[in-house]
């Protein structure tokens, strides 16, 4: 009797292909592999006797039929697959076939980790456990899901729906081991263990850091993972550490603690600075060599005490109304955060001075260093804003994310984009 009604499906498949699918056939079609599939072993004994005929007309030229404790669906491209139990009811939420999961394209499998089970569809799958519930994964979420191991993997089974409306359009989903989000510029990626905590501490994407832009990657015993307003690093020692890329410093917002230094910092030509800022101007300068720009490190990062000895020498040079002007006391320094350096060019012409400008690196930083999340931290007319003097060679690290918005608004000091307070004194 099988071998009847597979040969049946076969033949009513390849007529209605080759004559346009007229309704006639594809609910002949329809008819034959959904009764093929009731009778596939154990189907009829878990959903029950018939409690409609095949309904035919469906999207996609498909067509159903309920049953007691579930249905079967069909088309012509994903086969007959019956759905029941909390995957069914979960699908169900989805819209059925007409929302975003589309029709069946598996059976329902179980045995998973943990006594679990799926079903995959045409726009994701839905997973269940006893402890979870079923949740279907859908578009980049659960293309970083699958990256990660799926419920084999360190975020384990789905314990939400897929939900959106957050910052920016974004979307999540929760999983046994953290999260997933997502948004159309920065794509999706995970969040787990102690960084996860930690972005949680900062507000997740309503803080400063924003959306995740990397995912975590870990080496010789550090963790890193990138977002869009800095970066968090995780040692076994130190534990999880936010670094804000857009963190500001200036004459009235001193680094806390006073004495803060970061962590951990790589060297990129002559100077220190924080990893990502490292990270991002080792890119820049490689992208000035390229272009033919020769650019420089002069200085970059200086803990509290280096600082402190520069700046009492500056003021004993030139007296301290002068000092606050060109240098930062300690503490207040934007280089002790590790995200701010100083750049001159090969002539060393104009080092440290306003004509630097005017140099090939000057031009070239001033038109490019915002596409490798640097800008130019004190612009020149915005003394009263910032607290200093113009200085084009002193470039601070936001992250690409702030240094594209704040370019493309023209907004020239971190002061004005973070509507804080202006700076001019201690």
């Amino acid at each position: 009797m099988r071998v009847v009604v597979s040969f049946l499906v076969t033949v009513a498949a390849c007529v209605a292909l080759l004559i346009g699918a007229s309704p006639a056939l594809a609910a002949g079609a329809g008819e034959a592999a959904i009764a093929q599939a009731y009778a596939a072993p154990g189907v009829a004994a878990t959903l029950g006797a018939p409690a409609t005929a095949v309904i035919c007309g469906l999207k996609n030229s498909g067509c159903y039929q309920a049953f007691q404790g579930g249905s079967i669906h069909w088309t012509s491209t994903t086969g007959a697959h019956p759905t029941q139990t909390a995957i069914r009811t979960a699908w169900i939420n989805t819209g059925t076939e007409k929302g975003y999961l589309g029709y069946p394209t598996t059976d329902q499998k179980c045995g998973l980790k943990n006594g679990g089970c799926y079903q995959a569809f045409q726009g994701g799958s839905i997973h269940w456990t006893s402890t979870t519930g079923a949740h279907p994964t859908q578009t980049a979420i659960r293309t970083a899901w699958i990256n990660t191991g799926t419920e084999k993997g360190y975020l384990g089974y789905p314990t939400t729906d897929q939900k959106c409306g957050l910052k920016n359009s974004g979307c999540y989903q929760a999983f046994q081991g953290g999260s997933i989000h997502w948004t159309s510029t920065t794509g999706a990626h995970p969040t787990q263990t102690a960084i996860r905590t930690a972005w949680i501490n900062t507000g997740t994407e309503k803080g400063y850091l924003g959306y995740p832009t990397t995912d975590q990657s870990c080496s010789n015993g550090i963790c890193r993972q990138s977002f869009q307003g800095g970066s968090i690093t995780w040692t076994s020692s130190g534990g999880a550490k936010v670094v804000y890329g857009a963190v500001v410093v200036n004459k009235k917002r001193p680094l806390v603690p006073i004495d803060y230094a970061p962590s951990p910092i790589q060297t990129v030509g002559s100077v220190q600075l924080q990893y990502s800022a490292a990270v991002a101007a080792q890119s820049m300068i490689s992208a000035a060599a390229a272009s033919g720009v020769k650019i420089t490190t002069v200085s970059g990062y200086r803990d509290y005490w280096t600082q402190k000895s520069l700046y009492q020498g500056y003021v004993q040079q030139y007296g301290q109304a002068e000092a606050d002007l060109i240098s930062a006391r300690p503490g207040y320094s934007e280089h002790q955060s590790g995200l701010a350096m100083d750049i001159g060019d090969t002539s060393g012409s104009c080092s440290l001075q306003s004509c630097f400008e005017n140099t090939a690196a000057g031009a070239w930083a001033r038109k490019n260093a915002w596409r490798y999340g640097f800008i130019i931290r004190y612009p020149n007319g915005y003394t009263g804003t910032t607290g200093y003097a113009y200085e084009p060679w002193h470039l601070r690290y936001v992250g690409k994310f702030i240094a594209t918005d704040m370019t493309q608004q023209g907004i020239p000091t971190l002061e004005q984009y973070f509507h804080l307070p202006a700076a001019p004194n201690y």
